[in-house]
């Protein structure tokens, strides 16, 4: 049964010969949901081995014949495309830095801003370096990129509400990036998803389930939605650029135990780079990972609205955010391309 359980799912989406593990992780979670939902575990009769080759062979069949209409069919393609991404970070080196260099970490950014008559996507660009040893001087340019989307009211309303002024850049510096006084000694600093420090970084289970159950825990009774919470945090950690191969891979991993995230749109495209975009809706709004399903590099993030919210019509997306790394030999210097 098991056998046939693999063809079908091979058949709906192949997998690489090298890339058997994958395959195997898939068919975890096709059997570990193919008990059907009734009461209670104890009100329910133990199934016959007959009867449970039964049951094994409904769900093959389910699987290959509803494909993408079934929610299971949906499951198994976000857990293929989240394992091959995580499989390909496994096999990444991550370049070191040489003694003296530093590590660049650019984020540029669209977001929402708003006043009640008007409102416009905003651009920011965040470059970063890092040391390559990390307790030292980091030092970040802030910098209003003046891109301006208009979203919502006339000319004269952004100009009025003062959405179309354009900052000055910032230069900042300081120990292991605490670029503001409240920010404290970040250098032994517990940190947090948000912004993940050395100890945070290693206190983090690589086991994929363990880590899911912790980011459930750190966002318990956060965010609107419980499920889209846990997307959110995810982006947060991956946008820093801070984490390592392993850690990356466990939380594309992790998040296949997200019983709701879905593959929103195969070819996703910011900033010029084309990824998948995996998804939760909820709320009216729609927060997403976009990702290179060949590589697993994280591309960066999206959200939009699903339904109309303050005069913006459902669809409108309302803020992204790509990342870039490299090299740089010094600060305020780019790697050389």
């Amino acid at each position: 049964m098991t056998d046939d359980l693999d063809v079908a799912l091979h058949e709906l989406y192949p997998v690489p010969e090298e890339d058997a593990d994958t395959l195997r992780r898939v068919r975890v979670r096709v059997l570990a949901n193919v008990e059907e939902p009734t009461v209670t575990r104890r009100l329910r009769p133990r199934l016959s081995l007959a009867a449970a080759a039964v049951v094994l062979t409904g769900a093959v069949i389910g699987v290959a014949v509803l494909r993408d209409s079934a929610p299971q069919g949906a499951m198994v393609e976000v857990a293929h495309t989240l394992d091959a991404a995580a499989d390909a970070q496994i096999r990444t080196v991550d370049e070191p830095v040489p003694a003296g260099a530093y590590r660049y970490i650019a984020t540029h950014a669209m977001y929402l801003s708003q006043s009640p008559d008007a409102a416009v996507l905003a651009g920011s660009r965040d470059e970063t370096w890092v040391p390559a040893d990390p307790v030292g001087e980091w030092y970040m340019l802030r910098t209003d990129t003046g891109e301006r989307t208009r979203l919502l009211g006339s000319d004269a309303a952004i100009k009025a509400a003062g959405l179309d002024v354009r900052s000055a850049p910032e230069r900042l510096s300081g120990r292991c990036g605490s670029f503001y006084p409240d920010q404290g000694d970040l250098c032994n600093a517990d940190g947090g998803w948000q912004s993940p420090t050395a100890k945070f970084i290693a206190g983090l289970p690589r086991d994929p389930r363990e880590l899911y159950d912790r980011l459930r825990d750190d966002t318990d009774g956060r965010g609107q939605d419980p499920d889209q919470e846990v997307l959110v945090y995810v982006a947060d950690a991956l946008r820093s650029g801070r984490l390592p191969a392993d850690l990356r891979a466990a939380l594309y991993r992790a998040l296949t135990h997200l019983p709701v995230l879905k593959i929103t749109e195969q070819r996703a495209t910011l900033d010029g780079r084309t990824g998948t975009a995996l998804g939760v809706t909820a709320a009216g709004q729609q927060q997403e990972i976009i990702i290179d399903p060949v590589t697993g590099v994280f591309i960066g993030e999206r959200h939009r609205f699903t339904e109309d919210m303050g005069g913006i019509p459902a669809g409108t997306v309302t803020g992204y955010t790509t990342v870039v790394y490299g090299i740089a030999a010094k600060p305020w210097q780019r790697p050389e391309k």
